[in-house]
């Protein structure tokens, strides 16, 4: 490889005829210039097998793709495994794909795994992540980027790029990896498994139960990481069907169908006078990257369905939370005339209650909102009353 160095020019010489008729101008000119081709030395990638051959990549057919079979280990035991081809429309539902940082490589501590005759590197986050996905008593299927697709193949990258999205929402489960845990991780994964469920918002939840700066930690030590940062995540775990979070050996798991559910128990989270409380009093946490992951994969969810889904009353108010207001209740009641009528059937402004019950009554609402049949209009819900489906008993 060459790049020219100029180094001067003898001299340049030029002039211009304007032709004023047409509005144009016609230039005329000429020049020396010296220049020579200096060679720029080619970056190798450092690559130490340790005397082990270099597994060898097989040309891809059209729509096929390469699947990881781990094979069972202990976490210190050396990596091994073997990639095999499979047409990825018959392929669905036979694998788990993994969405994980690359992270910055760090050439001095690069890890090896044997792929049948020879061996591929992976970089620390990944070797980490294998380990600790690896089962030790049965073959684990996966789809990784790094191994799965051969990197040193442009055309290759180019055409499973386009393939991502079906990889994703083909396999069984994505497994979400963020990293090894840390003395804060478990307090963080313990609230987003309570927001996951269906636990009321009283004494008893962990964010009352644990000092403010405890959750904050613990939160920003999951949410707070690189993955979230990733562009990569819309179209890894937003799309699909189960969804493991894991962190270490602490995981949270939630189904497609749990999103709504979970994303408005954030949304209810955040909006609670409680949680929004002076800052020496509530924990200050930024769920916006775990929201907008969510959002997008209930988004994806909903498209598959064809029908445009309007803001619900709790995403508006949940929009405008910051937006101030003398009494606690109008930062509920102002919003219900920006909501479709058939959103806030049943629900009406009514100053004769406290604001306890008034966001008690709105937790309510909203999260029969959020078990409701995504596939079903605003409408058609509201034809079935405002108590369909049923609530949970002791929600907030």
């Amino acid at each position: 490889m060459s790049r020219p160095s100029y180094y001067w020019k003898l001299f340049t010489y030029h002039f211009t005829i304007p032709l004023s008729l047409f509005a144009w101008r016609v230039s005329f000119g000429f020049w020396f210039r010296f220049t020579y081709d200096r060679k720029i030395a080619r970056i190798e990638v450092p690559f130490d097998t340790d005397g082990e051959e270099v597994y060898e990549y097989k040309s891809l057919n059209k729509n096929a793709i390469r699947l990881l079979q781990l094979e069972p280990g202990a976490y210190d035991d050396p990596l091994r495994g073997r990639l095999f081809h499979a047409d990825i429309d018959k392929a669905q539902q036979q694998y788990m794909a993994l969405s994980y940082v690359w992270g910055r490589p760090d050439y001095n501590h690069m890890h090896l795994i044997r792929i049948d005759n020879g061996c591929l590197q992976v970089w620390d986050n990944l070797n980490t992540a294998l380990r600790t996905l690896r089962s030790e008593h049965r073959t684990v299927t996966l789809w990784v980027d790094a191994l799965c697709i051969n990197q040193n193949d442009v055309v290759e990258r180019g055409e499973q790029v386009q393939l991502m999205t079906k990889i994703y929402t083909g396999a069984t489960g994505v497994y979400s990896w963020i990293g090894d845990a840390t003395p804060a991780s478990t307090v963080g994964m313990e609230i987003l498994s309570y927001l996951l469920g269906d636990g009321p918002f009283d004494d008893g939840a962990p964010w009352y139960r644990r000092p403010a700066s405890e959750v904050a930690e613990g939160l920003d030590d999951i949410i707070g990481r690189v993955y979230f940062q990733r562009i990569w995540i819309v179209q890894e775990a937003a799309v699909g069907r189960r969804v493991t979070l894991q962190v270490g050996h602490l995981s949270i798991t939630w189904e497609a169908a749990d999103t709504r559910r979970f994303l408005a128990r954030i949304k209810l989270l955040e909006i609670s006078p409680l949680w929004t409380a002076p800052a020496s009093e509530s924990p200050a946490v930024d769920f916006r990257a775990l929201r907008e992951l969510l959002e997008q994969s209930s988004t994806a969810g909903v498209r598959k369905t064809g029908r445009a889904v309007a803001p619900t009353l709790l995403d508006i108010v949940h929009t405008m939370r910051h937006m101030h207001s003398t009494d606690l209740r109008d930062k509920i009641f102002g919003m219900i005339g920006l909501a479709a009528p058939a959103d806030v059937a049943g629900f009406v402004p009514d100053y004769t209650m406290s604001w306890e019950v008034t966001y008690k009554k709105f937790y309510e609402h909203a999260y029969a909102a959020a078990l409701r049949n995504p596939d079903q209009t605003l409408e058609e819900h509201a034809k079935e009353g405002p108590n369909s489906p049923e609530v949970p008993s002791e929600v907030v």
